[in-house]
């Protein structure tokens, strides 16, 4: 049964959706506890906005929608923006969880800049897709704006294709994978990162997961500088700079509205 101070979380984040959103969730009849939850989930935000279309496929049974968004394992809900780029949840979706599902909805039906551009154009160095698993708990405030940036990159380019996944859910991904310490987030097959990431790590780490590093020759991939690594620490600081200030800026606005220049006195 969904809890009333989810039903509201869903009324205030959902209020005011500009464009359609397609809200795709992979669920299954056998093994899935979670799964009529989950359902029930995807109906009471369809029901607050006529903008959200609510698809549901047996992760199974649709195998062809299943290997279209890349679904493993059930249930797993998918936000996708009219442009096309989109993100993917996988386990129950509730408290932080589900506060960055309504975030990824508001943002896909609202399109807005989540970086500087500097973070764009660096994404822009991407050719080939690459997988992002952000690993974090429902109660966890350290895994916010971790799962927050692969949400942001993922609705910014085709090429970061992001899943936030619920880590108790799935122990045998935190088995297989060693997962000691939450967030905890997957680049590609072989690269990860542990705790807390900033922006310049998360571009570091899809530029090297793509095998930036092999084609730049030990060059910066930003200012084609001699550099041991993928994106040197000038550049590594630039962008986390315009990161801070971007953000800072985002908050402000949130807070106020609008950024008002005092009168000058005659």
């Amino acid at each position: 049964m969904l809890r009333e101070s989810s039903k509201q979380m869903i009324r205030e984040a959902l209020a005011d959706l500009k464009q359609p959103v397609r809200l795709v969730l992979f669920v299954t009849d056998t093994r899935c506890d979670a799964c009529p939850d989950a359902v029930e989930l995807g109906r009471a935000i369809k029901a607050v906005s006529p903008k959200v279309a609510l698809e549901i496929y047996d992760h199974t049974m649709d195998r062809d929608k299943s290997e279209l968004y890349g679904i493993q394992r059930v249930p797993s809900f998918v936000v996708q923006a009219q442009d096309g780029k989109h993100i993917a949840f996988s386990g129950t979706l509730e408290g932080l969880s589900l506060l960055l599902l309504l975030e990824a909805i508001s943002g896909a039906a609202n399109p807005r800049a989540w970086f500087p551009d500097q973070i764009a154009g660096t994404l822009r160095l991407l050719h080939r897709p690459v997988n992002v698993q952000v690993f974090l708990e429902n109660d966890c405030t350290l895994c916010r704006p971790v799962a927050e940036t692969a949400l942001g990159l993922a609705l910014t380019s085709r090429m970061v294709v992001a899943e936030l996944i619920v880590a108790e859910d799935f122990p045998e991904l935190l088995a297989k994978h060693r997962i000691k310490i939450l967030p905890f987030t997957r680049f590609g097959a072989k690269l990860f990162l542990e705790g807390h990431a900033v922006e310049a790590e998360f571009l570091e780490m899809l530029l090297q997961a793509e095998g930036q590093q092999d084609a730049s020759g030990k060059r910066c991939a930003i200012c084609a500088q001699p550099s041991p690594d993928v994106i040197c620490e000038n550049c590594k600081a630039r962008i986390q700079s315009e990161a801070v200030t971007h953000k800072r800026k985002d908050e402000h606005l949130s807070q106020t509205g609008t950024i008002v220049k005092p009168r000058k006195n005659p």
